[in-house]
């Protein structure tokens, strides 16, 4: 199958200024234009990709999973940040340090900011606690070792998670939504969004590939080398396409899947494809086949949101419809259906318990078996994901106390 990816090297050899008026998704980027987009100031600290949660559904293949217990039944729920969260990310967790975006969803006010989680004062009050004003879509943070990296609606960029200082930026790219967090992978920071998909170096944020996907609704996700990436037309996600992320180069491409406007997710040996009205697809790795496909309840025009554990594909709906798939062949392991608007928003899950969040409560579900172990009321309607860390878990919410929030025995 040809590739549609163009590197630099590729531009080169196919002629120079000629070839680039030819190049399709990545039209007329002249070579020493490119990093006119890209305003550098310092390389970036990059560092391992360790920490609890360290970006969107806990890892680049979206899973949704931790080891970590998570919260009891005797949990408490207690805000540690203020700030209108109307729309939020992730609280992306590593070395003590929390760190996501808000928004009030006017265009008005808006914050990415970090708070010490370890704090013996307030965390957002501790002398490592930091804001950078941004009031636009933005996504979950990528944390590496002390680099943090973005995307959002006007750029991505790459800051000390030490202190926020920006190291660079380029306005080539980006796309703001919480589950769009720049992945790592083969040494490359790779982001993408309705439109071309970029690998950078992580470091310097200088490009180095870039492929045509479409316009996609976003959501990268990264295993084994392998990025994967949406793929489609007129932001109707109806496909997806795997590329090697050191070059760029495409592996294989699927564009007859049933539409889609969730991420994906990737497990031990299969993809993970979510359509509207409750299909996931269970796609080969190897050449993104169909080797299974199982169904989810959804009533409404929306596709379901995944978490994979070991031989488990958790599923959920916005309207509190919940089921667990086994990973190898689809059969479905049980199913429960919560009297609850949990929105959309994907499962967490953290050792042996399912975390869901609807508008006023925090649900905790048996992962093997589906019974409901316990609920707990929530002070604020949950406006990100959750994440976990340890026995804690946190998000951001909004209502009449909007902010932060940790949930903690």
């Amino acid at each position: 199958m040809p590739s549609n990816m163009h590197t630099r090297r590729a531009v080169l050899a196919a002629g120079g200024a000629t070839a680039l008026a030819s190049l399709s998704g990545c039209v007329g980027r002249a070579l020493g234009a490119l990093d006119l987009e890209r305003d550098y100031r310092r390389d970036a600290p990059v560092g391992d990709v360790t920490g609890a949660w360290p970006t969107a559904q806990h890892d680049f293949a979206n899973t949704g999973y931790t080891t970590d217990s998570g919260p009891s039944a005797d949990a408490s729920v207690e805000r540690i940040a203020s700030g209108d969260a109307a729309l939020a990310t992730s609280v992306a967790l590593a070395d003590g340090r929390g760190v996501l975006g808000h928004s009030d969803g006017d265009g008005e006010d808006g914050v990415y900011r970090a708070l010490d989680l370890d704090s013996e004062t307030a965390p957002a009050e501790s002398d490592d606690a930091w804001a950078i004003d941004y009031a636009y879509g933005k996504s979950t943070p990528t944390l590496a070792g002390d680099a943090m990296f973005v995307s959002t609606a006007e750029f991505v960029a790459a800051y000390d998670a030490r202190t926020g200082e920006r190291c660079w930026r380029t306005t080539e790219g980006g796309y703001g939504t919480p589950e769009n967090a720049p992945v790592l992978a083969a040494e490359t920071l790779v982001d993408g969004g309705s439109g071309p998909v970029f690998g950078r170096d992580p470091e310097t944020g200088a490009e180095q590939w870039c492929y045509d996907a479409g316009e996609a609704y976003p959501g990268l996700i990264a295993r084994d080398g392998v990025v994967y990436t949406p793929i489609g037309a007129d932001h109707e996600q109806t496909g997806v396409a795997a590329l090697d992320a050191a070059t760029g180069e495409e592996r294989w491409r699927r564009e007859d899947l049933p539409q889609s406007g969730v991420p994906l997710a990737v497990g031990g040996s299969h993809l993970y494809y979510n359509a509207h009205r409750g299909n996931v697809f269970a796609l080969a790795l190897e050449d993104g086949s169909t080797q299974w496909q199982a169904s989810i309840p959804l009533p409404e025009n929306g596709s379901p949101r995944t978490a994979v554990a070991g031989d488990t594909v958790h599923a959920q709906t916005s309207r509190g419809s919940l089921a667990a798939f086994d990973a190898a062949d689809g059969a479905t392991k049980w199913t429960l259906s919560l009297d609850a608007d949990t929105f959309a928003r994907p499962p967490a899950v953290a050792g042996d318990t399912r975390f869901v969040g609807s508008d006023d409560r925090l649900y905790a579900v048996s992962a093997a078996s589906g019974e409901n172990l316990w609920s707990t009321a929530l002070d604020a309607r949950p406006s990100g994901g959750l994440s976990v860390r340890g026995s804690e878990l946190y998000f951001a919410g909004m209502g009449r106390n909007p902010g932060v929030f940790r949930v903690a025995d």
